[in-house]
């Protein structure tokens, strides 16, 4: 157990390459608790985006599972890329042979759906590997951006309610835990490798 000279705990926080004394920890704590609920959506989307960037996009698509009707036509679902909250993101194809489309379509008793309508084409494409290409990148995107929010909202707490024990260092780590929800763990990896000596004075900068 690590131990600094007035007392105070050294604790290990998972995602995090440095330690919080014990005051630390608890503005830490309560500062990420203010944004648990938005982390809960990050995560499987990250998890999802995962999956997705393991699936080779020139292999010949499996059988279509579904019909999506749109003002346009309809659409051939063949894969099921996300499943955000109340709704799900799909790969179609509008004929066999013609444009794809990543296609979000929305549970019907949301508000979304209800102010729009059940389905928006998100991007399309000729090419079906492009365009997974540019729709996984925008997600990525999406997801660096959330995690930033997530981190200036998270350090609002830390600043004004623990003024007075290292809210600095504390928001290093909030920052670090919303980046690992929004990164691929080996992006992380290899970032912290290329950059050691902002690890050894500063935690991690985001």
């Amino acid at each position: 157990m690590l131990k600094r000279a007035d007392g105070q705990e050294m604790h290990a926080v998972p995602g995090v390459p440095f330690r919080l004394t014990d005051r630390e920890l608890a503005s830490f704590n309560t500062a990420l608790e203010s944004i648990k609920g938005d982390l809960l959506e990050v995560e499987p989307i990250r998890e999802g985006l995962n999956r997705l960037e393991k699936v080779d996009w020139n292999r010949p698509p499996r059988e279509a599972f579904a019909t999506v009707t749109m003002p346009e036509g309809e659409w051939k679902a063949y894969a099921q890329l996300l499943k955000p909250w109340r709704s799900e993101v799909l790969l179609c194809q509008k004929d066999p042979g013609g444009e794809w489309a990543v296609i979000q379509r929305f549970k019907s008793d949301s508000p979304y759906a209800q102010a729009h309508g059940p389905t928006e084409i998100l991007m399309k494409g000729n090419d079906r590997a492009e365009l997974m290409d540019e729709y996984e990148a925008q997600v990525q995107h999406t997801l660096r951006f959330m995690a930033r929010d997530l981190a200036a909202k998270a350090q609002t707490v830390a600043w004004e309610q623990f003024p007075d024990d290292n809210p600095a260092k504390v928001v290093r780590a909030l920052s670090q835990r919303c980046a690992v929800a929004a990164e691929n763990s080996e992006s992380l990896k290899q970032a912290e490798m290329e950059k050691p000596h902002i690890r050894q004075s500063h935690g991690m900068s985001i």
